[in-house]
Parts: C-alpha cells; sequence; structure tokens
C-alpha cells in the first residue's frame, strides 16, 4: 500500500469515528468541497486526493468543540491555527506526514456553516466587512504569510504589508477576534443564505439553506457519509460541470510522505 493509501485509509477511520460521535450526540455535519465532490463523482475519496472537508453548522461546530475532550479516543484531538480560527483539525496525534516541507500530524478540516445576510444592500455590506476584516487579519500577520499568488489586489496588499512591517503595528488575536465576532453575526438557523463565509471560494460557497438541508447519506469507500440535501446545486455553484475529470496533468497527489503512523497501519 503507498503512503496515499494509507493516510486515505486513517482519515477514513477518523471519518468514521467523527460521524459516530455526531449520530450519538445529535451534531448536523456535512461534506464539503473535495469530500463532497469525492464522494458524488467516485463514492469515496477523490484518487489523487488526501483531503477530507466537513462543515457543521456553527452551533453543533462548537458544541462539538465543547465535547471533544469527553468523547474522542484518546489518539484523536483538536487543533486550531492562530492564523485561521475558522478552520477545526481533527487530528490523529499517532501519526506524522510530511508535505512538501512541513511536517504534520494526519486531520480532517472542519469549518463552520453561518448565516448570511440576503437582502442585498446589507449583504453588500457585510461583504466589505468581511473583507476589510480579513485583510486587517492577514496584515498582523504578514510575516506568516508564503509567497503566493493571490491577485493583484491581494499580491499589492501582502507586499505593502512586508514592506512596513504591519505585523508590528497590529496585534493579531484582537484582528482575529473581531473577524470571528463579525462571522457570528448571523445565525444559521434563523438565516434564508448560510455557508462557509471564509472559504477558499468566498461566495460561491453561499448558497440557500435549503440545499444544506438535514442533510442525506451518501457512499463514500466502505461507509456512508452526510452530505447536503441538494448536493448537486452546491456543487453547481462551486466548480461548474463537476463531474468532468480535470486534465490528466492536473491529477496528480500532493508530495507526501509518511514519517510515522501506529502500527496497525503499518
Amino acid at each position: 500500500m503507498d503512503d496515499l493509501k494509507k493516510i486515505q485509509k486513517i482519515e477514513l477511520d477518523m471519518l468514521k469515528v467523527f460521524h459516530s460521535i455526531c449520530i450519538e450526540n445529535k451534531l448536523r455535519y456535512y461534506a464539503v468541497g473535495g469530500t463532497l465532490l469525492g464522494a458524488v463523482r467516485h463514492k469515496g475519496f477523490i484518487p489523487w486526493d488526501d483531503d477530507i472537508d466537513l462543515a457543521m453548522p456553527r452551533s453543533d461546530f462548537e458544541k462539538f468543540i465543547e465535547i471533544a475532550h469527553e468523547v474522542l479516543p484518546a489518539n484523536l484531538g483538536l487543533y486550531r491555527s492562530k492564523l485561521n480560527l475558522n478552520t477545526l483539525q481533527l487530528v490523529n496525534n499517532k501519526t506524522c506526514v510530511k508535505k512538501g516541507k512541513i511536517e504534520t500530524p494526519i486531520y480532517l478540516d472542519i469549518f463552520p456553516f453561518d448565516g448570511y445576510p440576503s437582502k442585498k444592500i446589507n449583504n453588500i455590506i457585510y461583504k466589505y466587512k468581511i473583507l476589510f476584516r480579513r485583510m486587517m487579519c492577514k496584515l498582523s500577520v504578514i510575516n506568516w504569510l508564503s509567497d503566493r499568488d493571490r491577485g493583484t489586489l491581494e499580491n499589492l496588499i501582502v507586499f505593502l504589508g512586508k514592506l512596513f512591517k504591519t505585523n508590528k503595528l497590529l496585534n493579531s488575536d484582537k484582528q482575529l477576534n473581531k473577524l470571528q465576532e463579525l462571522i457570528k453575526n448571523y445565525s444559521y438557523d434563523t438565516s434564508f443564505l448560510v455557508g462557509n463565509i471564509l472559504g477558499r471560494y468566498r461566495e460561491r460557497e453561499i448558497v440557500e439553506k435549503r440545499i444544506i438541508g438535514m442533510g442525506k447519506l451518501l457512499i463514500f469507500e466502505d461507509t456512508k457519509i452526510f452530505v447536503p440535501d441538494d448536493y448537486s446545486k452546491y456543487l453547481t455553484k462551486i466548480y461548474g460541470d463537476y463531474m468532468k475529470l480535470p486534465p490528466f496533468e492536473d491529477r496528480t497527489p500532493q508530495d507526501l510522505k509518511i514519517v510515522f503512523i501506529g502500527d496497525s497501519y503499518e
């Protein structure tokens, strides 16, 4: 078994544990991103992908954090990066993999679903408030940001931030907390529009709540996981023709290497 398959096997076991905890504690969750795409298109992992992406309504997300220490097995724990409080990682502490130059435990990503204003004027105002707060957060940790193409405007902001060392002028904890407070302004359960407000696809991840619904079970490898009720509309909004495979040259896994894993996976 190659390293990618071993990592996928461990992630699948972690996903089964997470699913069971959610069922037992009446917590809602949904597969999103590449995990949802994999479930629909491949009935499991995208063959060249090692990520698991999940989302939970904010109240369930915070409840899971609250009970995690009581319900998780000893080998699993939670981690939240100071750079991104909106991503929760369920990590396997008995593992370590090398992704490029970075060593990390094997993990699943969990994102909160929040509400979003549906009135046009409120929608526009909220969008720019979020953009401003995201910019302030990035400027507060500018010395930690890697050099990559982020688009013309964002590249300029990052360049100026590094030039003027804005991380020395802004308190990162305060900026991150202000962003967190902002995205909690609209309750998931009382909103018409919902989604992962800080997701990589921005507004494409905001949908009518009925598209998410209560969730339905879909085959994923040798188990079943919850996905949005109208997963086709959800995927179409983000990816367009989601059943079309990417060009062959893009179907390559990350540079992954197992450093160590538990004996049961050897």
